[in-house]
């Protein structure tokens, strides 16, 4: 399975689910890859026959949504962390983004006035040793961004609270992985549940925001395995997310974004991961990751400018 045709199968399986369920019979005669009686597989098949090689392009990568250094909102974006046009003539929506577990974001205001739920910190969750509650907030917030218009949730944060330091420790489900995994899990599935797709991040072993994107995590692979790689392993098992989203850290010499020990043997090949993996917002360093195990990479503007001759200052910046 290409690269392109993994992103299809996903967009077709997941977030366009419930869009072409409620399609009726004769739009299914017109678009047959809206029959939700076929596969995911046999759908995308139908839909990538269809497809023309610009738009094929166009869903593989995408902007920030929202101004930024004097770009404009994208057109279609509704406001929100990032965004990937649709193909309107083959009925395939966009993808409107936005950030994430703990609450619907809205950055820099790009939605005037619309606020949101807040939850409190997922280390508060974690204490709770709940799964119950984790649904239940996860179901929360992707209601909320299903009213809004939002279609994923980077949501799913299970990095482990390796560093006291950490200043996304907050955001996290502590140091024990089957504790982590669980409850993300659940959460996930608590707002894959209201029909947006969660993401799960940031794959992997991303435990410190200190040099977070320049650190290289040197860890052996049964101690990965039994650590940082479980609590991912149990919370995908669990809350089955549409996506995986790759760090920005290296692990053992390779950036997680365009790493094939990491994305295309432990997450495509061991676990059988059938979803599509985006990338972390300027995690990308080069069109190689597409073979590694790269699908989508989001946050293009800061890519640019993290490039040879761009604004390196604005590195610390991420979703």
């Amino acid at each position: 399975m290409t690269v392109r045709t993994l992103l299809l199968s996903t967009a077709l399986s997941l977030s366009l689910a419930t869009s072409f369920a409620t399609g009726a019979l004769a739009a299914e005669a017109v678009r047959p890859w809206m029959d939700t009686k076929l596969s995911p597989d046999q759908r995308a098949d139908l839909l990538n026959k269809e497809l023309t090689v610009d738009e094929r392009i166009g869903l593989v990568h995408g902007p920030m949504a929202m101004p930024f250094l004097g770009a404009k909102l994208p057109e279609g974006a509704i406001g929100s962390a990032g965004y990937i046009p649709g193909v309107p003539r083959l009925g395939i929506p966009a993808l409107q983004e936005s950030d994430a577990s703990l609450g619907v974001a809205n950055p820099m205001n790009v939605r005037p006035g619309d606020p949101s739920t807040a939850l409190p910190s997922g280390l508060s969750l974690a204490s709770t040793w709940n799964p119950e509650t984790a649904y239940k907030g996860g179901a929360m917030i992707g209601k909320e961004a299903h009213a809004k218009g939002l279609n994923v949730l980077l949501a799913g944060g299970v990095n482990l609270a390796r560093d006291p330091r950490n200043g996304r420790n907050f955001e996290y489900l502590g140091e024990d992985p089957l504790l982590a995994g669980t409850l993300g899990g659940e959460s996930i599935r608590g707002i894959q549940d209201q029909n947006v797709v969660s993401t799960i991040k940031h794959f992997a072993v991303n435990d410190q925001e200190t040099q977070r994107m320049t650190i290289d995590v040197k860890i052996a692979e049964a101690a990965a395995r039994e650590s940082d790689l479980l609590a991912f392993q149990i919370a995908i098992e669990k809350g089955k997310p549409g996506s995986v989203m790759c760090a920005y850290n290296k692990v053992n010499g390779a950036y997680a974004c365009d790493n094939p020990f990491l994305l295309n043997k432990v997450l495509k090949t061991d676990w059988a991961f059938p979803g599509w993996v985006m990338s972390d917002w300027g995690a990308v360093h080069g069109v190689q990751a597409a073979v590694n195990g790269l699908d989508q990479e989001l946050g293009e503007q800061i890519d640019a400018l993290l490039a040879p001759g761009g604004l390196a200052r604005f590195g610390s910046m991420s979703r």
